[in-house]
């Protein structure tokens, strides 16, 4: 990623030079949603991203610092706020300078309950069959995850105890450090190493889990898998995620569908793609015959006259879709059957047959 401290706030923003100050807020709100820490777990320069996005907005929304670096960059900024940008390479550097080391959502109602942690999703992947597709199912999951403990219900205390407050950061849960520059002096604020920003700790940790709030739990679950899901589909179970710490909400678990291939059918959407071996005299003549459908034999109809390789369509017998409605159709693509070997009449018969099919031309 980008880690200029010469970066443009605008270009960081995705705004022009000219925006207004809702279209500012508006695309803050934006980004803010994709590259948030809460969001981008998986994403391991999200929080660089956030702060470089927040300290954009920062200077952008504020018309007094926007007018400063308009007119002379972030040597306006540094002017006013006494700072020395010698040693910093990053806006994500300059944001700690500015505003402190644990940042915060401009837009956040507030911030957390110290000390609080909300349980992460969890997703499993579970494979099913078209049977299983066209009728729904039933299936028991058996599942390791870390639940809420359940001795100290995530508080990680002993019961009967109480947090104390943290000697190293007095329970304020930030420590400040100076240097001198030849601007003036540079505070920093930083997250406490020790309370992690709560500004409590654990005196007597919780016997079962250790002080951690969660515990290694397995359970099976049952989990119903409605008709007419597609590869891929999402399934929520709510509250079988991670155990939430201290008051924190248990996360969910996603089932994700996996459909096993079923080497008799092809699905696309809701119809079904099969083939099916017609004998030439009953493509010829036209005929019924039994073909292998998902609940069983069908009834397939063969025109008179059918050519090989023709489409033929079975309606009602392919899936039905995700939140009900009728049926898909199975279509059925003819591979007309020429017998390898002929008994003496069925050689005399087909003579017959093709001296009749000359003199027709004939006339």
């Amino acid at each position: 990623m980008h880690n200029d401290i010469n970066r443009d706030l605008y270009e960081i923003l995705g705004v022009p030079r000219n925006a207004s100050p809702s279209e500012i807020k508006s695309a803050y709100r934006s980004r803010a949603r994709e590259c948030h820490p809460d969001v981008a777990h998986d994403d391991p320069d999200g929080e660089h991203k956030f702060k470089e996005l927040t300290f954009a907005y920062e200077i952008l929304s504020d018309e007094q610092k926007r007018g400063e670096y308009d007119a002379f960059g972030l040597e306006g900024l540094r002017r006013g706020a006494g700072v020395d940008f010698n040693g910093f390479s990053s806006i994500s550097d300059l944001f700690d300078i500015f505003f402190g080391g644990g940042f915060t959502d401009p837009f956040s109602r507030g911030s957390r309950r110290r000390g609080r942690t909300d349980g992460r999703d969890m997703e499993v992947v579970e494979a099913i069959t078209l049977s299983d597709v066209l009728d729904g199912t039933e299936r028991e999951i058996e599942l390791d995850r870390r639940a809420t403990c359940s001795e100290c219900d995530g508080t990680g205390l002993m019961p009967g105890t109480h947090m104390s407050t943290c000697s190293t950061c007095g329970g304020s849960g930030q420590m400040s450090t100076s240097r001198r520059g030849i601007f003036g002096t540079m505070i920093s604020t930083q997250t406490c190493p020790r309370c992690r920003g709560a500004g409590q700790v654990i005196s007597e940790p919780c016997a079962r889990c250790g002080g951690a709030g969660v515990e290694k739990v397995n359970e099976t679950i049952q989990v119903s898998i409605p008709p007419g899901v597609q590869r891929g589909d999402r399934l929520r179970v709510m509250g079988k995620g991670e155990g939430g710490v201290r008051g924190g909400s248990t996360g969910d678990l996603h089932v994700i569908v996996d459909i096993e291939p079923d080497s008799r059918f092809e699905r696309q959407g809701t119809d079904l793609y099969t083939r099916a071996e017609v004998d030439m005299v009953d493509a010829a003549l036209g005929s019924r015959v039994e073909i292998e459908s998902l609940d069983g034999p069908a009834e397939l109809r063969v025109p008179e006259g059918t050519q090989p390789g023709a489409v033929l369509k079975v309606k009602g017998k392919g899936l039905p879709p995700r939140y009900g409605g009728r049926r898909g159709d199975m279509l059925v693509r003819v591979d007309v059957r020429v017998p390898r070997k002929l008994s003496a009449r069925e050689k005399k018969i087909l003579q017959s047959y093709l001296e009749a099919r000359k003199e027709k031309t004939r006339r």
